[in-house]
């Protein structure tokens, strides 16, 4: 019984801990997808059967396409236990998949892909009428035996005429290092003028193992948010 209370405590405490960290989606019907090799019970492969699609980048040059995908079973090695690969036609230059939005074939407007936010660092997108750009600040310190846990708040930003428009859009873990996040991809994907990104997001529970990626669209954005997170992605493979 001790141990049953124990746990029950455990579980909603971690639960607390997430829910600080960042407001997960539930039931969307959006989905997304990385090319490549999932572990046994990673992968729902009932939805490879939906309408997908691509977003790549070459040449300096970011588009997406509708694709078909391709599964293939793998055999377990003596390390991991890896069920499925996943894979398009240009495997080399897809940067994510969708599936769930409504999107046609056309070459997008672009500012990164793969870059690296650290802590104190602003980093700026120059479109649309709005000066927009995503920045962390120190929100909570934790000292957790000899281990120091910082949590960094990460903002979006719309600045016009002088005018600012600010959301909160999760807290970042960090253990004793410095905040190093990855901006997967920021551009118009959704194609109404404003900034869309897919970046690195905290990993439930407390952002301990594998890792996370979210898709945030600014045209499924409610009235008091400035972007929406519709889409999110865990790996906890290598």
């Amino acid at each position: 019984m001790i141990r049953i209370l124990i746990l029950s405590f455990f579980t909603s405490f971690l639960s607390a801990q997430q829910n600080e960290l960042i407001q997960y989606p539930v039931n969307s019907n959006i989905k997304i997808l990385y090319t490549g090799d999932y572990k046994k019970g990673e992968l729902d492969v009932k939805i490879l059967n939906r309408e997908w699609w691509g977003l790549y980048e070459q040449d300096n040059i970011s588009f997406i396409r509708k694709v078909k995908l391709r599964l293939d079973k793998l055999e377990p090695d003596i390390q991991y236990d890896w069920e499925y690969r996943v894979s398009v036609d240009d495997n080399k230059n897809c940067i994510i998949l969708f599936t769930g939005l409504d999107l046609t074939e056309r070459e997008i407007n672009y500012f990164t892909d793969n870059h690296i936010i650290r802590n104190n660092e602003e980093f700026t997108f120059e479109f649309g009428p709005y000066h927009t750009f995503l920045n962390s600040e120190l929100k909570t310190t934790e000292s957790m035996g000899e281990i120091l846990r910082r949590d960094y708040s990460i903002h979006l930003n719309y600045k016009s005429n002088k005018k600012l428009t600010t959301q909160e859009l999760f807290l970042f873990p960090c253990y004793g290092e410095e905040l190093l996040i990855s901006l997967i991809w920021a551009g118009d994907l959704d194609n109404d003028g404003k900034t869309d990104f897919i970046i690195q997001i905290p990993t439930p529970i407390n952002n301990e193992m594998g890792d996370s990626s979210g898709l945030f669209l600014s045209s499924k954005a409610d009235s008091e948010e400035l972007v929406k997170l519709v889409a999110y992605f865990i790996s906890t493979g290598c």
